[in-house]
């Protein structure tokens, strides 16, 4: 049996089983993008352990639901919703229980799993905390007759192997899935911290505790190279600088949200996004007229949270309903269903609009599939100016959605960036090699090969782009080149002037253009070419007066 403080010790395990193999889950995660896993998970069961100290000591049921909310509330990216899903099962399974047995945890792991299938759309064999989670339940289920610590040690077992099984598996689910067969070969994170997860409740039903010091094992001054003051407060620090430089613009709220200095006349709609830090000025420098009217920060790579989201969305409500942009990552869509649930819950009208220009990811006959890049700033522009005009949510939904339909980006990484907290690549690229394809945390691409002069490069990515563009037979288009953080304006001019006489060639005249490095990832370099083939509505959208602390239009 397990009683209350029996989870009170499972959060205490958690907490430190996480901070000991957060370097080792970073390792993992690496291979995919941005290596951090470890550290958003070490950070959400501090959060867990800490909001279950103070709850008070009624039932187990109560205790994991606290787990849940603190899991929500501070654990964006893609592992936060799906675990604060899982454990809210357990506030349900085990409601009003002072301690629980095999029978009550082996329900509870299986409602997790749904749960966890509702929220996330994955099944086991897609290569995700699925195949560490179902052989455990499946161990559970076929040993009801044994103690729970017992139980729970068959079950921690089978999902390290499950975990280990997923070596061999092609990813289908998350950003894991763009690498293809290249994920073969590599355990999936996600499964391999179920399984520590497992293993810790086996632990806690043994009686075991954590060691006496709480705390994460991040760095306590920055790395090398890197002007900030702590890894934990890059991403406050950065959205209050950017407040206090620009307060004609922009706002921070007491609950950490960047909003319009001046808010839009009542009953216009407004726009709002929640993502992850690290990728400066990326949206809090378009907060601002004719731009977004609320944006929220996650931790460095990690998505907001889906409750932080919500906030953003009440912030931007104005009387006329609110856009949600959506950049179609994993986190970013698991964090926005959630968002969006809440703030319909709080009567807003409230519609998403889902953001995917990305062409290696996906086909046109796919589009949903597209991960986003830079082509949002094309949809986000020109929705922002018809909410400014005053245009009916729906109006402004179905421009938004016209606009991301034809946009199309493609990128190319010639230099890893180094995460700030950690100091270490997201990634590696071979001295002399470079990348197209990258998504913005350093994802894989379509082609790997010898770094190639700028013109080769954009030869490549005009080629690809306009032929996904070419149903629409364009004769106007946006063009916006985008620095990755590390690529020198002189670099991004270079890159631009190959484009527009290739462009022009094909006898497509750019109606307007923008080259700034707007969404980054720290150092990285290279950059992301994006078009938009325009039609006469857009065009005029596009046209409209805008301003914010890092974009303004037009440029006179």
């Amino acid at each position: 049996m397990l009683d209350i403080e029996g989870g009170r010790r499972l959060f205490g395990l958690l907490r430190e089983r996480f901070a000991q193999e957060q370097e080792n889950l970073n390792a993992l995660d690496s291979i995919v993008g941005d290596g951090d896993h470890g550290y958003t998970m070490a950070r959400a069961f501090q959060a867990a352990e800490t909001a279950t100290l103070k709850a008070p000591g009624q039932d187990l049921g109560r205790l994991l639901e606290t787990a849940s909310q603190a899991l929500a509330e501070s654990s964006g990216g893609a592992i936060g919703p799906l675990l604060a899903a899982f454990l809210a099962e357990g506030g349900r399974c085990f409601a009003g229980r002072q301690t629980t047995g095999t029978r009550e945890w082996t329900d509870f792991l299986a409602s997790g799993l749904q749960a966890i299938q509702e929220v996330g759309d994955a099944r086991p064999g897609d290569k995700t905390l699925l195949d560490a989670l179902a052989p455990a339940i499946r161990s559970m289920s076929e040993s009801p007759s044994l103690s729970l610590a017992s139980a729970l040690e068959a079950a921690a077992l089978a999902a390290e192997r499950g975990a280990e099984a997923t070596r061999e598996m092609t990813a289908a689910r998350g950003r894991a899935r763009f690498l293809g067969e290249r994920s073969r070969g590599h355990v999936d994170p996600g499964a391999r911290s179920m399984a520590i997860l497992i293993g810790a409740m086996h632990a806690a039903a043994q009686g075991l505790a954590a060691g006496p010091e709480p705390g994460m094992t991040l760095a306590s001054s920055p790395p090398r190279g890197k002007l900030i003051n702590d890894p934990e407060t890059i991403v406050q620090q950065d959205n209050e600088g950017l407040s206090l430089a620009y307060p004609e613009l922009v706002s921070l709220t007491t609950d950490g949200i960047l909003v319009r200095a001046a808010r839009k006349p009542r009953g216009k709609v407004g726009l709002a996004i929640g993502h992850g830090g690290g990728h400066t000025p990326s949206m809090g420098g378009l907060v601002g007229p004719g731009l977004l009217d609320a944006d929220v920060y996650g931790p460095v790579f990690t998505c907001a949270s889906g409750l932080r989201i919500a906030r953003a969305i009440e912030h931007a409500e104005c009387g006329g309903g609110v856009v949600l942009l959506v950049s179609n990552h994993s986190g970013d869509v698991l964090n926005a269903r959630l968002a969006l649930r809440r703030a319909r819950q709080m009567g807003i009208r409230v519609e998403p609009v889902w953001l995917g220009d990305d062409i290696a990811t996906a086909p046109r006959q796919q589009l949903a599939e597209r991960r986003g890049l830079g082509g949002l700033l094309f949809t986000l522009k020109i929705g922002g100016a018809a909410a400014e005009a005053g245009e009916p949510l729906d109006k402004v939904l179905l421009v938004m959605q016209k606009t991301n339909e034809r946009t199309a980006t493609l990128s190319v990484a010639v230099r890893p960036p180094t995460h700030p907290a950690s100091g270490k690549p997201l990634f590696e690229i071979p001295d002399g090699q470079m990348e197209i394809g990258t998504g913005v945390h350093g994802e894989v691409g379509v082609y790997r090969g010898p770094l190639l002069t700028a013109d080769a490069i954009v030869d490549i990515m005009i080629a690809r782009l306009t032929d996904d563009l070419k149903s629409f037979q364009p004769s106007s288009l946006l063009v916006f080149v985008n620095g990755a953080g590390g690529t020198s304006r002189t670099e991004l001019h270079i890159v631009f002037r190959r484009a527009w006489h290739l462009l022009a060639g094909l006898g497509l005249t750019p109606h307007a253009s923008v080259v700034e490095s707007l969404f980054t990832t720290q150092e990285m370099g290279g950059f992301s070419l994006s078009l938009c083939a325009l039609d006469a509505e857009l065009a005029s959208y596009w046209d409209a007066p805008a301003s914010a602390a890092c974009f303004r239009w037009p440029y006179r």
